[in-house]
């Protein structure tokens, strides 16, 4: 069976993101994951005709481990990916969870201004130029109110448990998801390649496609 691709965007973005990724890939049967923040939502059915390796980034990479296809990933690639965004209160890496709070709150009073703030930071504010006027306010609310409690590794051991190989693509200046957290999701983990790339911060699958498609079809070669 062909292995084929699906893409799950992050928080705030949409199947643009993966446009430069997707060309580089097309080798590979492939579709995508809309959240619907701008537009109608896409939840594309995955035919049992192919082994299915999903890559998400931020995250889409935890709701790719939320929704196996049937038979399970052949694979899975995160980019900039986490199982968990907010450090639990026991302990551990994560963001603070007082500045995802804020982050919903302001969101609430000030959408447009909260969404573009958060895009420049992830230098990802050419990705989408032309969408505020038609965003869905309640998606992208909801999905960010749900960063504080998200989490695939555990109790749920999603991650732990998965026994599909995953490529964990990272950067070392992403202030969205800090190196730590990278480094506590996936580098004791078993049947992982966790790989670094100085620079290319929360933008890393859009802004640098070509290091990303490389490392991406080496590791399919492996699957």
């Amino acid at each position: 069976m062909n292995l084929a691709l699906v893409f799950y965007h992050g928080w705030g973005l949409d199947v643009n993101f993966w446009q430069p990724l997707a060309a580089r890939l097309s080798q590979h049967p492939q579709v995508s994951f809309d959240a619907g923040y701008f537009g109608a939502p896409q939840n594309p059915t995955l035919s049992p005709d192919n082994r299915w390796v999903g890559i998400g980034h931020s995250l889409g990479f935890a709701r790719a481990l939320q929704t196996p296809p049937a038979g399970g990933w052949a694979a899975l690639v995160g980019v900039a990916g986490f199982t968990r965004f907010c450090a639990p209160p026991t302990g551990g890496e994560g963001q603070p969870r007082r500045v995802v709070e804020r982050m919903v709150r302001a969101y609430a009073r000030e959408p447009q201004a909260v969404l573009a703030d958060f895009l420049a930071r992830c230098n990802l504010s050419a990705c989408l130029p032309a969408l505020n006027a038609v965003r869905n306010d309640a998606r992208l609310a909801a999905d960010l109110a749900l960063l504080l409690d998200i989490d695939v590794q555990a109790p749920l051991r999603a991650l732990a448990a998965l026994p599909s190989p995953v490529l964990a693509l990272a950067a070392r200046d992403d202030a969205i998801v800090p190196s730590a957290l990278t480094e506590a999701t996936f580098a004791q983990r078993r049947n992982t390649r966790l790989v670094w790339q100085e620079q290319g911060g929360h933008a890393l699958g859009y802004a640098h496609a070509d290091v990303c498609a490389a490392a991406i079809a080496d590791f399919l070669e492996t699957v």
